[in-house]
This record gives structure tokens, C-alpha cells and sequence, in this order.
């Protein structure tokens, strides 16, 4: 497991050990608040500057209490941006353009922040193994799972052929498009952007005709 960046956790807290019998669990709106810390230290410092001892000052409580709550940096980290963006639930609006476009809304509407804060914990990510993979099962596999569930829903409908292979790139292009604008032109997609694409590269792309492959 990574190092959190201020020495191992306080003595009868290590990540491994369960949670005491009968330890007092921090209430949700505390748990809420330390999240907010959290992310707001991310925005600050990023996530190689961001240390339990300073969540720990930020929110009031002891780094023994989060140690407690929380496994370590990683799971701290995670969890406070799941508790942000939580994922969205199935989608179906009975059309393939119709989920495409309650997806713009999911992913449009985000804060100024996320997308750079994203784009630095994806350099994070590389160096700390950990966070790369507890971030893509708990952070981004929801919005991939979605985007993969309309996709299919549109096949069982008839909307799309199935072997149609624009269908392996579309999840990953749609998500793509977030941190892709903000990382190459500096702008934060909106909802508006992200239905153009959907009706002028995304929907083109999954309903055209496929090209004959040539020897």
C-alpha cells in the first residue's frame, strides 16, 4: 500500500486492523463535512500534497479517528469523490438519443474543478497503483457501466446492429470528452457540447454503415 505522505498511521489505527468493537462511527453529516475538506485539499494541494495529518487539521478530528474510518489516504480519498459524484442510475428513456442526452446532463453538469482535479489525480494514479485501480472501480466504472448499459439497451431495441464496432469505442470516448477539453483547450464541457457530439460524431459513428475491410 502507497505511503500516505505523513508516516504510518498512529499506533492501534493501521489500515489493516478492523474497526474496534463498539468505536464510535463518525455521524453521516461529519462524514460529509470531512469529505468536503478533503475535496477542497485536493483542489489545494493535489493528491501527492494531500496527508491525513492535514484532512485531520482541516476537519477538526484526530488522524487516529480517520485511521478509524477510513483504511488509508486511498480509501479516504476515493470515497469523498464517490460521496461527490455518486454515479448515475439507470438510464432509459425508451431511445438511444434520448439516454445519450440524460448522459450530457450527468456529465455536463459538473464544478469548474473537476476536471483538472481529475486530471491530476490521473498522473497521481501512475504513480500510486492503488489509487489508479480504487479510483476506476469506484469512481469511474459507474458512469463506463451506464454508458455500456445504453449502448446495449439500444441493441435490444433494434437501434443498433450488434456487431456494429463503433460500439467497443463509445463509453470511452464519451467520457473522454470531459477531461480531454479542459486538458486541450482549457474549457469545461457543458451539456450543450456534449449533445453536439453525441448528434455529430457519437450517433453518426454508431448507426453509419461499416466500412469493408480490405486486404
Amino acid at each position: 500500500m502507497a505511503d500516505d505522505g505523513d508516516g504510518p498511521p498512529p499506533a492501534g489505527t493501521a489500515p489493516t486492523r478492523p474497526r474496534p468493537a463498539g468505536s464510535r462511527r463518525l455521524s453521516a453529516e461529519r462524514v460529509g463535512e470531512i469529505y468536503t475538506s478533503v475535496i477542497a485539499l485536493l483542489i489545494e494541494s493535489s493528491y501527492d500534497g494531500l496527508t491525513m495529518d492535514g484532512i485531520a487539521a482541516r476537519s477538526h478530528v484526530s488522524k487516529a479517528t480517520l485511521y478509524r474510518q477510513w483504511q488509508s489516504k486511498v480509501d479516504l480519498v476515493v470515497e469523498a469523490l464517490h460521496h461527490d459524484n455518486p454515479g448515475p442510475t439507470r438510464i432509459n428513456t425508451g431511445s438511444l438519443r434520448g439516454d445519450l442526452l440524460v448522459m450530457t446532463e450527468v456529465l455536463g453538469d459538473v464544478a469548474p474543478t473537476d476536471a483538472p482535479l481529475l486530471a491530476g489525480l490521473a498522473h497521481a494514479s501512475h504513480l500510486d497503483p492503488d489509487l489508479g485501480a480504487a479510483l476506476r472501480h469506484r469512481l469511474f466504472s459507474p458512469f463506463y457501466d451506464t454508458l455500456r448499459d445504453i449502448l446495449d439497451q439500444a441493441v435490444t431495441r433494434g437501434e443498433l446492429v450488434p456487431d456494429t464496432a463503433a460500439l467497443e469505442f463509445g463509453p470511452l470516448a464519451f467520457l473522454a470528452m470531459m477531461p480531454g477539453r479542459a486538458l486541450f483547450e482549457g474549457i469545461q464541457v457543458t451539456p450543450d457540447y456534449l449533445a453536439g457530439f453525441v448528434d455529430h460524431i457519437l450517433l453518426p459513428a454508431l448507426t453509419s454503415v461499416q466500412p469493408v475491410a480490405t486486404g
